[in-house]
This record gives structure tokens, C-alpha cells and sequence, in this order.
């Protein structure tokens, strides 16, 4: 009784409790909207009044509508989205923007996908962000660069440290043996076959996206299989304008030096080259500085000349960046900007230039229509001699490091070689090299690249759920290289075998793309528990390639220059033209119930001119699953699991990127008219034929590549610790190949859909915060990718691929690659080399003891080359190659440590290769003295001589040198300590009264430390970069080691 007596008590009080409170606070309708991040409407959010059960929700339009006291708060409550709270005072009306919870797996992270965006938390596909705050502290000018080890499963290569060459970036191992591997590129929505990266500047960039399974490719359809990259450029934000500036300068050096021989050891290997006469009309000749004729030991203290001291330079590089940006309430965004780079190459006389400008504006023209206008602007100048170009002819003379090497550290008394473009007492017939420092100061080479990329759209929300985008975009890339050979080269100094005079040329290369895409989107939440999110869209798409150009010898005003190149004989020069079309269909539909359970549908269809009419259209469709566990009730209250997903996908996704566009015609092909079979003669003169030497295949389609894809995302405490791991599988059907053609067909070749190959791998992504306290943090970022890449089928009844190299006139009729069926590709393929022919090895007539095989048929010498009889026929011929290296890493990755202690920052970044092998050709010339007067390795001094019968490096002339073996195959693995940048941040309070909101300084240090085995000048190369001939090193332009100093302001 007394209890009911209390409770009554209580009642009665708090109604004359709620009574009062009206009387002095009356109540008030309240109405409002509540939106997303991105303004859409939020149906069904809980508005409730704060201490009580008074509440309401959002209806269709996000809007509400409630009554509540002027003192009362109140609290908005969605799934998925971090609470607001609102106090009411004398405000009737209150909007509010909901983000999603920082808590949940990625949810503040925004990725980007296929014409559009979402977060990490609804993802149900492969799709890794670069770290740009972390990237861009290396001195980097081309964005390629920077994601080199950042991020699992992508492999950046570079064939050399070359000026203005941009990476080779594959996704997940290479799909195809002759077509393109490179992912396709969305650069701020337009589609690109090309990265264009030394046309962008990476300080412009504000993410940069991979996209890596089916699940996330498969709305591309037939560019889709390589993987997807991307871009999008800073644009403005709400706010007062911001003026953004920084700069930066930097030197650089050779990061690693070419240890050669020193004059004492070159002359004593032409001792054993050339005649007792030859040597003592240049090396042991009358010396003016001695007083006598010189002997071998007087060369122990003759400095000889250090052709690499001559040719490098410390190089000088500045960089500025300036920027504008804001927007209003109302919409409005601006964010436009201009750069300069002026960069020299560790080369003498070589140099890379960029001037770029961009300007980017969301301009709202009504309440439900927004325009965006995007353009980014560049030009391009790279100088000088670009030592790993691959030019038209078969021989070394083209490379300049071979003459940097092979170049004659000293010569006869009283002769200087510094001055002359050859050396006069070397036949030069059999000679090419030629004056290195000579060759870089007069040689002219310059290409110039302007490249354009704009872009406009139109949205139109056209009610909460549903939005029209429609784009439009235009892209120019024209390239022009001239080149200009005078006097004082190689090719131009009169005497020249290569007779041309001084000569000449000009290319134009003029690529414009444009394309028109358009989408429609639906996104809506169905009561609290059923979200979707449609998206249809038509896609057009063209692109034209012309190339052109002028060429001519035996010019006669060399004083002009390139401006001469009238006055000589023009030269015909190849020309051609093509264009494709593409249109597209595509849809894509996600679902999730309670942001628990996610599916995503989407699929695509290409129709592409690139393919016969009948076998033109291209299906591409894809499915993926997610389950967010850490949702369900047995986490739900984790205190140590707090993200969980498990990712499923399956898809088919194709490429299109065949040669030319026109591979399923007949092509005709015109004979040079001097001396080939199909030439016709006329009354004694030698004409031009003309032959097919394509088949046509009107069953010609894209390859397509199947993948399956499981992935898990986890996140501990908090998310201190976060794990990403995926493991898929690939297979690529229908590869495009040419394959020979019986003589009885009419054809050489023809291109056709013959094969498959096979990748699976595993990725592992690690990210710590280790240590977070109020002034000092420390976080780790650790990424491992493994790929294993397998040919699963070639050209009927051929199990075997050979590739060859062109890069020296001996080694240029062999194949040093092969790929098979059930091995990786481009495997190394040559002799097993096993040491020298030692004395033991022969009787006392000079001949081989039986049972020791000799090099297909001569005669052989103690501290010749011995290979491996494989098959034991008693002989050394081609029967006995076989595979000798493998170009593939076993896996790849980096790791990061980053420290932030007060207002100082420290980034540490190391990357690596493991288990892949490299071809190093530049051994074959430079530690085999096949060749007199050609500088060699200091390496060669410990050859095979009589008094050193046990060395296993080949002898001076020795026979067999000539051959690919595994004496060359190098282990390529290393690592490399990319980057350490260590910044300072000022204290804003110290930079107000200076109008200026932040100000942060830095130093870095790139490519400074490098672990490896690897004898040559860098282990990350690779001169010949393709599927089929991965790993090879030869002549390569060298890498440089750097320091940069710089400053970021923002006003």
C-alpha cells in the first residue's frame, strides 16, 4: 500500500512538473530536412526529443516535422550514421547533414568506383586508396612514380632512370602476351588508355583509386580486365578563398656508379687482344712527359680518363605550385592553379620541363541543376639524348652508356680522345661507339607534348532519389620530337658509316579523344532496413591517332640547326592513321540490408569498331557479396572487434586493346623495292611489291578474363590495428595472337584468338597505430602481394613462344625468352654455363678428354666458356637451352613508418622485389674481351689468364662468349629505402598577423640506400619492358639519388 501511495506521489508531481514547464516554455513546431554528406534526403532517421519518448521520423524527402520546447534538444538517430544533437532554443526551423560513423570499417573514407563514389563500408569489391599525404612527400613529377610499393598487387616498373618517362603500372600480373597490360585510367571521369602522367601534375591530384577485382572493373567492360586507376583533381570547398603555394628544390646524382677497369688493367688486356706491333705503335709508344716509351707497369700511375665523371653532373630541379580555391553556401566551387617544373637530368645537357594550369568550377544554376566545368592544361619538354629509346637499327650504337663503358679510359701518348667524336685508331667499321661527352653536349634532341584534358557536366537532381548526369569530354595529346644530327656526332661527322651527312627529323604524333557518357541514378532506403542504389548509363566513346613526319640527310646549313632541315634530301618516312568508335551500355545495382548484408549486380555490353561487325558486341556482367559480422549481435558490443567484412565477387571483364584497329582486315604490305623477294623488275629497275601479309579473321574478339575474388577487412581497438587481405584467381581466354601461317594459305600470319593464361595471387595489407598519445604518434603501414602467373594454352599444336631482343648485332638472331604452357611467361631460356674449360680438361695434345663436350664443334681452349650438355649427346648445340631465369618477382610490397611528435613530422618508406632474376646483358659485352679497345668490367681483371687457371670467368677472345647462358642471370631482388622526409609545421598562432593559416617546411632524401645482389647499375629495370622479354638490362640510363628542400603555404 505504501508503495502505491509513493508511485502516486511521483505521478502527481511530475504532471504539475510538465505543467509548469509548458506555462513557461510553450511549445513550438519545429520542421527541417535531414541530408547525407552528400545532400540526399535521409529517410526514416529517429528525431526524438532528448529525456523523453517524444519523437518522430523523416519521411520520404528527408523532411520532419515536430513539437518541442524552446529549452529541449533534439537528437537525430540513423543506421550507420554518427548521432546528432540539437538544441532547439528559438529556432522553427533545423537542418541538419548526417556523416556516416567514423567507428564503422572505412565509413569516413569515400572511395571512388565506376561513375560514381561510395565508403569503404558499403564496398563489396577490391579497391585500395593511395595515401597521398604519405606519397607525395617524395619528390616525385609524375604520379606513377609515387605509387611504386604503395599499395598490394600493383607493380610499378620503370625501365630506367630516364627524364620524362612514365611507368609500366600492372594490376594483378599480366593478362595478355602481346596486347596491352596497363589498367585503364578515369582521369576526373574521362576514360584514358593512357596515363599521361608527366602531363599531370601529382600536386593537383586529391585521390587516386585502384580498382582491382570484377567486382569494381566490371562496370568497363571491355577495358576492364587490367585493373582500373582512378584520378581526380582537387576541386573547391565552402569557405573563404584559400591561396595555396609551395615550392620546392632538389639535387640529384648517380645513386651507383659502373666500377670499370683502371687504365693499368685495360692495357693489359690488349695485350692479350691485339699484336706486339698494334701495342707499341699506341700504348708502349714514345711519351713526351716520361722521356721514353712507356711499359705496362708506368700505366699503375697514368690516371685515365673516368668517362662517367665526364658524362654525369649534380643536377638541379625547382618545382612551384600555386592554387586557388573556395565556394558559398550556394554551391559555388572554384579551384584553379598553375605549375613549373624545370628538372635536369643527371646527363649533361639533358632536361625535363612541365608548365601546366588547370581550373576546375561547380557552378549551381538552379536549386536541381549544377554545372562542373574541368580542364587541365600542359606542356611538356624533355632535352637531350635518351640513352634507352628503342630506334630502328639493330646495332649498340644507339645507346649511349655503351660508349659511357666501353670507351677507352686511355690512349697512344700525345692523342686526345676527349676531343674527337670517334676514336681515330680503332677501325671504325667495327666500331660503335663513338664520344660520349661529345655525342650529349652536340647531339639536339628535343620532343615537345601538349596535352589537353576537359571535361563538362550536367547534373540534374531530379527528385531526392533520382539524379541525370550527363558529360562530355575532349582530350589532345600532340607530341612532336625533332632531332638533328650535325658535324660533331656520331651519325653526322663526315667519314660516318652511316653516310647520312649532317641529318635530320621531325615526327608529329596527334592523338584526340572525346567521349559522352551518361547516367541515371536512383538511390532510395525502403523503410530502415532496405537500401538501393541503381545506376543505368550509355557511353560513347572515339578515338583518332595520326603520326607524320620529315626526315632528311646531307643537310647543308648546319648552322640553322633543326630550322635547316630544308636544305638537305628528304627521306621517306613511314605515316599512319587510325581511328576507333565505341559505344556502351551499362547498369549497375546495389542492395544491403541493415548495412549488414550487400550485393552488388552490374553489367555491361561494348560494341567496339576495333572488331568485325559480326563479332563486334562484348558481354561483361559481375556480382558481388559482402557480410559486415562485426553488425551482428555477437560483436556488436566488442570492445576489441569493432570492423568485419567478408568480401565475395565473380565477373568477367575484356580488353580491347588489340595493335591497331584494323588486326581483322587483309593487310597489304609494300616491299622497299632494294632487293626483297616480292620486289617486281621492270626493264632492269628494281621496283616495289606489294603482298598480304595479314589474314583476315572475321571471328576476331577480345580477350576476356574470368576472376574470383574473397576478401576480408578487419579492424581492432578501435581501428589501431586494420588488416585487408584478398586472394583471387583469373583466367584470360581468347589471347590475341599472330600466329604463322602454313605458305599454301597466301599469308604470312594472322591475328587470332588462340590461348589462355592464368593468374592467382594473394594481398595482404597491414596499417598500425602504434603509439597515439596527445603529442607524439606513430603509425605503420605494411603491404605484401604474391602472383603467380601461368600459360595455360597457346597456338594449336605449339606449346612454345620465342622472343627475341633487339639490342646488338651478335645477339640479335637469338631468342633469349620463351614462353610455355604450364610456365610463367617470358622465362629466360638459354645454356646452363658451368665455368671455364680448365687445363684438366684436356690431355696432352691440346684435345678435350673424352666424355667433356665441346661448343658445337671448335676447338677449345682452357678458359673458354663450358655449358652444360643437358641431353648427353657428347655435344654443345641448341638442343641444350633451356629455361635459365624467370623475370617474375615471387612477391613485392613496402612499408611506411610515420611519426608525428609535437609539430614535427617523419616519414620513412622502404620498397622491394624478391625472387625475380635479370637478364644483364651489358656482361655479355663488358665482361666477356671478345672486343679489343672496349673498356671492361673491373670485374674482367680477375678473368682466366695462365696464372689464374681457376677463375671462372671467361678468358679474353674466348669462344663462346657470343650466347645467352645463365652466367648473365642475376638475382634481381632487393630492397630499397625510397624516402625519409622529415617537415616542420609552424604554430598558426605565430603566422596570423601574417595572413597566413599554415605554414609547414621539409627536407627528403630519395633512393638512398639499396640492398641487393644484383652487379649491375640498378636491380629496378628493365630496358625491354613487355610480357614477353621482362628483366633485360642493357645500356640503361642511370638512376639518380636526391635531396629535396621545400615549403607549403596556405593564406
Amino acid at each position: 500500500m505504501k508503495k502505491a501511495l509513493k508511485r502516486m506521489a511521483a505521478a502527481v508531481l511530475l504532471t504539475l512538473s510538465v505543467l509548469l514547464t509548458g506555462e513557461a516554455f510553450a511549445q513550438n513546431t519545429v520542421v527541417g530536412r535531414v541530408v547525407d554528406a552528400n545532400n540526399t534526403p535521409l529517410i526514416g532517421v529517429n528525431v526524438v526529443v532528448k529525456g523523453t519518448t517524444t519523437g518522430t521520423t523523416t519521411g520520404i524527402d528527408g523532411n520532419y516535422s515536430i513539437k518541442v520546447a524552446e529549452n529541449q534538444t533534439l537528437v537525430f538517430s540513423y543506421l550507420g550514421y554518427t548521432t546528432v544533437e540539437e538544441i532547439v532554443g528559438k529556432r522553427t526551423a533545423i537542418n541538419v547533414k548526417m556523416n556516416e560513423e567514423a567507428t564503422q570499417l572505412g565509413a569516413v573514407e569515400i572511395v571512388n568506383i565506376g561513375y560514381g563514389t561510395t565508403t569503404r563500408r558499403d564496398l563489396t569489391g577490391s579497391v585500395a586508396k593511395a595515401d597521398l599525404g604519405t606519397m607525395m612527400k617524395s619528390n616525385v613529377t609524375n604520379f606513377d612514380q609515387a605509387l611504386n610499393g604503395r599499395i598490394a598487387g600493383v607493380v610499378v616498373t620503370t625501365g630506367d632512370g630516364s627524364l620524362g618517362a612514365e611507368a609500366n603500372i600492372t594490376i594483378r600480373g599480366n593478362n595478355s602476351l602481346t596486347q596491352s597490360n596497363a589498367p585503364l585510367y578515369i582521369i576526373d571521369g574521362f576514360p584514358s588508355e593512357g596515363s599521361f602522367a608527366t602531363s599531370i601534375n601529382p600536386a593537383d591530384i586529391e585521390s587516386i583509386d585502384v580498382l582491382k577485382d570484377a567486382s569494381a572493373t566490371a562496370i568497363y567492360g571491355a577495358r576492364g580486365a587490367n585493373g582500373v586507376i582512378v584520378i581526380n583533381t582537387k576541386r573547391g570547398t565552402e569557405g573563404k578563398p584559400t591561396v595555396n603555394f609551395s615550392a620546392s628544390f632538389s639535387l640529384s646524382h648517380i645513386a651507383n656508379k659502373i666500377d670499370l677497369m683502371d687504365s693499368y688493367e685495360f692495357v693489359r688486356l690488349q695485350e692479350e687482344l691485339v699484336t706486339d706491333t698494334s701495342m707499341a705503335s699506341s700504348y708502349y709508344g714514345y711519351s713526351e712527359e716520361y722521356g721514353r716509351n712507356l711499359t705496362l707497369e708506368d700505366y699503375r700511375n697514368i690516371k685515365g680518363i673516368d668517362w662517367q665523371d665526364e658524362l654525369y653532373r649534380t643536377a638541379f630541379q625547382q618545382n612551384y605550385n600555386i592554387s586557388l580555391s573556395g565556394g558559398n553556401k550556394e554551391g559555388l566551387r572554384y579551384n584553379v592553379g598553375f605549375s613549373a617544373l624545370d628538372q635536369d637530368g643527371i646527363i649533361i645537357r639533358s632536361n625535363f620541363q612541365r608548365y601546366q594550369g588547370k581550373a576546375n568550377f561547380t557552378l549551381p544554376i538552379t536549386k536541381k541543376l549544377t554545372l562542373n566545368v574541368n580542364a587541365n592544361y600542359s606542356r611538356t619538354a624533355t632535352n637531350g639524348v635518351n640513352p634507352t629509346t628503342a630506334e630502328t637499327t639493330s646495332s649498340s650504337s644507339g645507346w649511349l652508356m655503351y660508349s659511357v663503358w666501353g670507351y677507352r679510359p686511355v690512349t697512344a701518348p700525345g692523342q686526345d680522345i676527349l676531343d674527337s667524336i670517334i676514336d681515330e685508331s680503332v677501325d671504325g667499321s667495327n666500331d660503335y661507339r663513338f664520344n660520349p661527352v661529345k655525342t650529349a653536349k652536340n647531339e639536339y634532341r628535343k620532343t615537345l607534348v601538349d596535352y589537353l584534358n576537359s571535361n563538362i557536366a550536367l547534373t540534374w537532381k531530379i527528385t531526392p532519389e533520382l539524379t541525370f548526369k550527363t558529360t562530355g569530354g575532349y582530350v589532345m595529346n600532340k607530341r612532336r620530337r625533332e632531332e638533328f644530327n650535325g658535324t660533331e656526332t656520331y651519325t653526322g661527322y663526315p667519314g660516318s658509316p652511316s653516310g647520312k651527312g649532317v641529318n635530320g627529323a621531325i615526327y608529329w604524333t596527334d592523338q584526340t579523344n572525346w567521349t559522352n557518357e551518361n547516367t541515371l541514378n536512383y538511390k532510395r532506403r525502403f523503410g530502415r532496413s532496405h537500401n538501393v542504389d541503381l545506376m543505368a548509363g550509355l557511353s560513347l566513346q572515339g578515338q583518332k591517332n595520326t603520326y607524320e613526319g620529315v626526315s632528311a640527310t646531307q643537310i647543308t646549313s648546319e648552322e640553322l640547326g633543326i630550322a635547316g632541315i630544308h636544305t638537305g634530301n628528304y627521306q621517306s618516312v613511314p605515316s599512319n592513321y587510325y581511328d576507333w568508335r565505341m559505344m556502351s551500355m551499362f547498369l549497375r545495382a546495389n542492395y544491403n540490408f541493415r548495412y549488414k548484408y550487400y550485393l552488388t549486380f552490374s553489367f555491361r555490353a561494348d560494341g567496339s569498331s576495333k572488331f568485325p561487325s559480326d563479332n563486334r558486341w562484348g558481354y561483361f556482367p559481375s556480382v558481388g557479396a559482402s557480410w559486415n559480422f562485426n553488425r551482428e549481435n555477437l560483436f556488436k558490443n566488442s570492445e576489441w572487434l569493432n570492423n568485419g567484412k567478408l568480401r565475395f565477387s565473380w565477373g568477367l571483364t575484356g580488353n580491347n586493346r588489340t595493335q591497331t584497329p584494323y588486326d581483322f582486315y587483309s593487310q597489304i604490305t609494300v616491299t622497299p623495292g632494294s632487293g626483297n623477294s616480292f620486289d617486281y623488275v621492270f626493264d632492269g629497275t628494281r621496283v616495289p611489291g606489294y603482298y598480304f601479309s595479314n589474314m583476315a579473321n572475321d571471328k576476331l574478339k577480345w580477350e576476356t578474363t574470368e576472376q574470383w575474388n574473397v576478401g576480408i577487412d578487419l579492424g581492432f581497438f578501435e581501428d589501431r590495428l586494420k588488416v585487408t587481405a584478398d586472394w583471387y584467381d583469373k583466367v584470360t581466354h581468347d589471347l590475341l595472337l599472330y600466329a604463322l601461317l602454313p605458305a599454301s594459305s597466301g599469308y604470312e600470319q594472322g591475328m587470332l584468338n588462340i590461348g589462355s593464361i592464368r593468374n592467382r595471387g594473394f594481398e595482404f595489407t597491414l596499417e598500425t597505430v602504434n603509439i597515439k598519445t596527445r603529442q607524439f604518434q606513430w603509425s605503420t603501414s605494411f603491404n605484401i602481394a604474391f602472383n603467380r602467373n601461368r600459360i595455360l594454352g597457346l597456338v594449336d599444336n605449339q606449346n612454345t613462344l620465342q622472343s627475341s631482343v633487339s639490342w646488338e648485332t651478335h645477339f640479335n638472331s637469338q631468342f633469349p625468352y620463351i614462353s610455355q604452357v604450364g610456365k610463367p611467361t617470358g622465362m629466360m631460356y638459354g645454356f646452363i654455363y658451368e665455368g671455364t674449360y680448365k687445363p684438366e680438361d684436356f690431355d696432352a695434345n691440346g684435345n678435350l678428354k673424352s666424355g667433356i663436350p665441346a661448343y658445337k664443334g671448335n676447338k677449345m681452349q682452357p678458359g673458354d666458356l663450358k655449358y652444360r650438355d643437358l641431353n648427353g649427346d657428347g655435344k654443345i648445340d641448341d638442343y641444350d637451352r633451356t629455361i635459365i631465369g624467370c623475370g617474375q618477382p615471387l612477391h613485392t610490397g613496402g612499408f611506411s613508418n610515420n611519426f608525428n611528435w609535437k609539430n614535427f613530422d617523419l616519414n620513412i618508406f622502404f620498397s622491394w622485389s624478391y625472387g625475380n632474376d635479370i637478364l644483364n646483358a651489358n656482361r655479355l659485352i663488358f665482361e666477356s674481351g671478345w672486343k679489343a679497345q672496349t673498356n671492361q668490367l673491373a670485374s674482367y681483371a680477375g678473368r682466366w689468364t695462365p696464372d689464374n687457371p681457376t677463375s671462372d670467368i671467361p678468358r679474353a677472345g674466348a669462344t663462346g662468349s657470343e650466347e645467352y647462358s645463365s652466367r648473365v642471370i642475376e638475382d634481381g631482388s632487393f630492397l630499397r629505402l625510397k624516402n625519409v622526409s622529415l617537415g616542420y609545421t609552424i604554430p598558426s598562432r605565430q603566422l596570423r598577423k601574417a595572413g597566413i593559416s599554415s605554414l609547414r617546411v621539409y627536407v627528403s632524401a630519395d633512393n638512398i640506400w639499396t640492398l641487393t645482389n644484383y652487379s649491375g647499375p640498378d636491380p629496378e629495370v628493365s630496358t625491354r619492358n613487355s610480357v614477353l622479354t621482362p628483366g633485360f638490362d642493357w645500356s640503361a640510363y642511370p638512376r639518380a639519388y636526391g635531396f629535396t628542400a621545400g615549403v607549403n603555404i596556405t593564406f
